[in-house]
């Protein structure tokens, strides 16, 4: 459950880094004295002058160390400043070190650690909360104590019940795996509620991943699915990543019955990638009933306007000819994910239109329709639209403007177009044009393919 980040003295190399640029020849060599200042400045203290300074000076230098980042010399000075002020035994400089070890994750190196935990205990049991976690994490890892997860998770459920956040996901991360707790899954969950969002997901996650991969003891898919799906309820993706995971067994463990579980709850709870994998395990069933839930499947997938691909597989599924209880059903979702801003759905829907599919025929509407999709940059749509141009079916006729979309089309890569241009300059393969775009007679079946 705890990443932590081994920590060690590191002022010495800071300091030999500062030493040597400070030695290496300078640009400005003519102004040293000018330098000199800047050079002070810049050059970190080293041990010797750390502990040297004054306790009040070192909690200053510590209190960097809290915000700081860990790979930078201000955290490294920092932590250098807050061991050396709590080694003489002052209070504020153990729970700062408390504090800097629970934000922070870290193991300290470099220090006495079993009188840290002393320290750090007389304080927990003061009231200080970051050292309640702090102590809690020793003993979770054997660090200056042997490892006790039972009393570590004593020490996370005290942290917890004065409102440290971290302890509370520690002590819903015990309850629900077991680790040192009795397994208590709605104590995990009462416990999460207190902590933000993010937390809260990440919690979860881990207590499913640990039952489901039995890494604390106990394996429990029934229970890992449980708290992935309340992830889900958070941020619905989850479920689809986990999902896939399990079917894939990319974490060590396949299980591709829990996989569909997630994956369908991932899709009633709107997630596109999970609605467009329940449809098409779907939609090569010759089952009315399957292609039926197909089609609500992709429905739902297109109505993130992101998804164009269920945009284009709703409308490449009524050029197939469906079944007839299936067209007012198709057609009623390519209009529902039009209005959600879906562009590749324009396509269909311009198609049900040319040709009176599940709707009254208006070449007019279809023209529109396109237009809007050429507007967002569809390629098919500028092909088709500038084959209505060029048969001046549902727009007045133009060349130019029917050369100038179809043009566009085949930049764009979609590959009717360049034959369909070469029908408009070489009429002696105007038939075999008229066949790929189906021709000015057949301009509405233009528009369906």
């Amino acid at each position: 459950m705890i990443n932590t980040t081994h920590i060690v003295l590191l002022s010495c190399l800071f300091t030999s880094a500062s030493l040597v640029t400070m030695a290496a020849p300078s640009a400005e060599a003519k102004t040293p004295a000018a330098q000199a200042p800047t050079a002070t400045q810049s050059a970190p203290p080293t041990p010797a002058q750390l502990r040297a300074m004054s306790t009040l000076r070192l909690l200053r230098l510590g209190q960097k160390a809290l915000d700081a980042d860990m790979d930078t010399q201000e955290f490294a000075i920092g932590l250098d400043a807050a061991k050396i002020a709590s080694s003489r035994g002052d209070r504020e400089a153990t729970r700062l070190m408390a504090k800097i070890m629970a934000r922070h994750e870290v193991v300290v190196q470099g220090i006495d650690r079993a009188r840290l935990e002393q320290r750090l205990r007389f304080e927990a049991l003061r009231g200080a909360s970051s050292s309640v976690l702090a102590v809690a994490g020793m003993y979770d890892r054997g660090e200056g104590v042997p490892v006790d997860t039972k009393k570590a998770a004593e020490w996370y459920l005290w942290g917890a019940r004065v409102g440290h956040e971290r302890a509370m996901a520690y002590a819903a991360y015990a309850y629900g795996t077991g680790r040192g707790l009795e397994r208590n899954e709605a104590a995990a969950l009462k416990w999460l509620d207190g902590v933000n969002e993010g937390r809260q997901r990440s919690t979860l996650l881990e207590i499913g991943w640990a039952l489901a991969l039995g890494t604390e003891g106990a394996t429990d898919m029934a229970s890992a699915l449980r708290f992935f799906e309340r992830a889900a309820q958070l941020k619905p993706s989850i479920a689809y990543q986990i999902a896939i995971d399990l079917e894939r067994g990319t974490r060590g463990i396949q299980n591709r019955e829990a996989a569909g579980q997630l994956i369908k709850i991932a899709a009633e709870r709107g997630d596109s990638a999970a609605a467009m994998h329940m449809a098409n395990a779907l939609s090569g069933s010759s089952n009315i009933e399957d292609q039926r839930q197909a089609v609500q499947w992709y429905s739902l997938a297109a109505l993130d306007k992101t998804n164009l691909a269920a945009g284009q597989t709703l409308s490449r599924l009524l050029t197939l000819r469906p079944a007839d209880e299936l067209i007012s059903l198709i057609v009623a979702v390519l209009d529902k994910a039009t209005a959600a801003g879906n562009s590749e759905a324009l396509i269909g829907l311009a198609h049900a239109y040319a040709d009176g599919i599940g709707v009254n025929a208006s070449q007019e509407k279809a023209a529109s329709l396109l237009q809007v999709a050429v507007d967002s940059g569809i390629p098919e749509a500028k092909y088709r639209l500038g084959l209505m141009y060029k048969s001046g079916i549902g727009v007045s006729a133009d060349l130019n403007k029917a050369v100038e979309l179809i043009s566009s089309a085949r930049e764009s890569g979609f590959p009717l177009a360049a034959v369909a241009l070469s029908s408009m300059t070489e009429p002696a393969l105007s038939n075999s044009v008229d066949e790929a775009g189906n021709g000015p007679s057949a301009a509405p079946n233009a528009v369906a393919q």
